[in-house]
């Protein structure tokens, strides 16, 4: 990783019909390129994906799945030395993508699939970032409870599969796609102090880079077009003591980033 005091995950979406960047026509060597780009742009990982999260896509087979990302890791190992994470709630997916040089998990589920994911991490030696989901909206109970809940029940099973839980990077899950609501997704950004605090050998993820949420806040429709909200959201979240940070434009959220760290230099 870079020596930066923040890490810029950027996002590889190898898939057809990711909600703001899909392209059916894309092919392994086309992905390869861009993922060499977000690296000169300045990313400090790369997070590739071969399978849609976004609500209303059809599952895709893990074979698939495989079939688009295998070759593009594969083929950024060969040109560049990026921390590549796989992002994946399939044990077997990760496991392969583990194998062909990977070094981070990126679980949705944190963890939660009854041990499978957890041993394959544990195997590599791996990273892995357990992600607050539930799979409907929470009702009848506070949204930073149930995330303290559930990132307790990831960090048990990690200790339980003998995944040290430094190496655990927290992910509250924000957006309509996992289930929150936007009230719930605002008090989660407002209350990231709190969050930290209650598990300080963690380090904490913000991916909330083009959600619809922050579309929703200031009336912009397309997504491409939330680049600055979720630079904005970047900054914020940096002055609240997170460090990760997992976005489309990276370009953009590293000069406000250095932006920060400057200020806070200047302090």
């Amino acid at each position: 990783m870079s020596s930066a005091r923040f890490h810029i995950w950027g996002i590889l979406n190898c898939t057809p019909d990711s909600f703001s960047d899909g392209d059916p026509g894309a092919t392994a060597e086309d992905f390869i390129r861009r993922g060499l780009k977000l690296v000169a742009d300045g990313a400090d990982i790369l997070d590739v994906g071969g399978a849609s999260s976004r609500t209303g896509t059809a599952s895709v087979p893990a074979e698939e799945e495989l079939a688009r990302v295998l070759p593009v890791i594969e083929g950024l190992k060969k040109c560049c030395t990026v921390p590549i994470s796989i992002d994946s709630f399939r044990a077997e997916v990760v496991d392969r993508a583990l194998s062909a040089g990977a070094v981070i998990a990126n679980d949705i589920h944190g963890l939660r699939d009854g041990g499978a994911m957890a041993a394959a991490v544990a195997c590599h030696g791996a990273k892995v970032v357990a992600m607050h989901w539930r799979p409907e909206v929470l009702h009848g109970k506070e949204i930073l409870e149930d995330v303290r809940e559930l990132w307790g029940q990831s960090l048990a099973i990690a200790r339980a599969a003998g995944i040290d839980p430094e190496r655990v990077i927290l992910d509250p899950g924000f957006g309509e796609g996992f289930h929150k609501t936007m009230e719930q997704n605002l008090r989660i950004l407002q209350h990231l102090p709190e969050l930290r605090a209650a598990f300080p050998y963690c380090e904490l993820l913000l991916a909330l880079s083009r959600k619809s949420f922050l579309g929703a806040v200031a009336g912009e429709p397309c997504p491409k077009n939330r680049d600055c909200l979720s630079a904005a959201a970047a900054y914020g979240a940096y002055r609240d003591g997170l460090r990760h940070f997992r976005v489309h434009n990276v370009l953009l959220t590293k000069k406000i980033l250095q932006l920060g760290e400057a200020v806070r230099g200047a302090r």
